[in-house]
């Protein structure tokens, strides 16, 4: 960078380069010199007059001497030099003052900042902490919410569907009229006496059986319309299903159970890493016959879950187990729709599970009644029956 020294050529002070300073003021001698030799002539008085306006104009403007155009006195001149070393060694002074205060303010900002970034950090880490203890199943739900003004669209929705066997003369209307919507990522139960239509409903939400009348949408694809080959596309990718007797291999392990699915051709998970999330990747070595019944309802879910299905049909899941067997495979499935966004829907006859639903479909005669939502399901744990 170019040093800078300051002169004064008059009251007022302006900066310029030091070598050009120089020039200036040897410029200003020869200018006097030539306007003393001119002084008789009034041309000459002119030159001098303009001559020295212009260089007054570049050393400062407003320069009193300039304008006054008397550069005869040469004591003067020599005061004006001294003037302007004066000046220059103020003007350095002041330099070193503006910039050991511009340090200072810059310190001073930097330490404010400093401040204001560990306030923030404590701020920050105040609310992840807080974050941290709030009521975790909450979250969750929330976290499938769809955020405000954006209108969530249903995962599955039936309109006026109906279902009617044959049976030679025999007709038996199973459902008729039903309307229902199942957002995505919830858990929904339904409840209803024998004989009210839930196992029904629950074969035409998976594909295994068709509608006589209305449509049944996923994913905004109407799957009444499908032919053969599509719906066994939608069934095999789209849909995972827990009996409620396991339906497992005998002859395979656990293992081997869940790998199945990709035997079929179907893209899976690892099938260890399926058997992790039900708590049996120690047991994956054991057949069927070496299995508690929990264990093999477990590993069955692992296989429903492994090929990723976005819909999860759970047909009496628990019916065959215990109260502790069942209250682990309940949280399994409600694991899978918090924490993991699964959409899984559950036909039970016990109605304490509609504790545990995000949205309690209730049916009966064949339809159904009433749709309660659940603003604050319990944890499976906690159930007790």
């Amino acid at each position: 960078m170019e040093t800078v020294t300051e002169i004064t050529v008059s009251k007022n002070k302006d900066t310029i380069p030091e070598d050009k300073a120089d020039k200036i003021v040897d410029n200003e001698a020869g200018i006097k010199e030539d306007a003393i030799s001119k002084a008789d002539t009034e041309k000459g008085e002119a030159a001098v007059d303009g001559t020295e306006k212009s260089v007054a104009d570049a050393a400062t403007e407003g320069s009193n001497d300039a304008k006054s155009g008397d550069g005869r006195d040469t004591d003067k001149d020599a005061k004006s030099a001294g003037n302007d070393d004066a000046g220059s060694s103020d003007a350095k002074s002041g330099d070193r003052k503006d910039t050991d205060k511009d340090a200072e303010s810059k310190d001073n900002s930097d330490a404010k900042s400093g401040d204001d970034k560990g306030d923030n950090k404590t701020e920050k880490d105040s609310d992840n902490k807080s974050g941290k203890n709030s009521d975790n199943k909450q979250g969750n739900k929330n976290d499938r919410k769809p955020g405000k003004g954006v209108k969530a669209e249903p995962l599955i929705k039936f309109e006026g569907v109906g279902k009617i066997y044959r049976t030679g003369q025999i007709v038996y209307e199973a459902l008729h009229d039903v309307n229902l919507e199942v957002m995505e990522g919830e858990l929904v139960v339904i409840l209803g006496p024998s004989g009210a239509g839930k196992s029904t409903l629950l074969n035409l939400l998976g594909g295994l059986d068709g509608a006589t009348s209305g449509r049944i949408l996923f994913g905004g694809e109407d799957i009444t319309a499908f032919d053969d080959k599509r719906l066994g596309q939608f069934r095999a990718v789209d849909v995972g299903i827990v009996f409620q007797f396991y339906n497992l291999v005998p002859t395979l392990t656990a293992y081997e159970n869940v790998d199945l699915m990709q035997d079929l051709g179907l893209k899976i998970m690892d099938p260890i890493k399926a058997l992790e999330m039900v708590g049996l990747a120690d047991r994956k070595d054991n057949f069927p016959s070496q299995l508690s019944g929990g264990q093999q309802q477990r590993i069955s879910i692992a296989r429903a879950i492994a090929k990723m299905p976005r819909l999860l049909l759970c047909d009496e899941p628990t019916g065959a187990l215990d109260t502790n067997t069942g209250k682990e495979v309940l949280k399994i499935l409600q694991d899978q729709s918090r924490v993991h966004h699964k959409t899984v829907v559950m036909v039970t006859h016990n109605a304490l599970f509609a504790d545990i639903a995000d949205k309690v479909v209730m049916v009966k005669n064949g339809t159904v009644v009433e749709v309660i939502t659940n603003e604050d399901p319990k944890d499976a744990e906690e159930l007790n029956w």
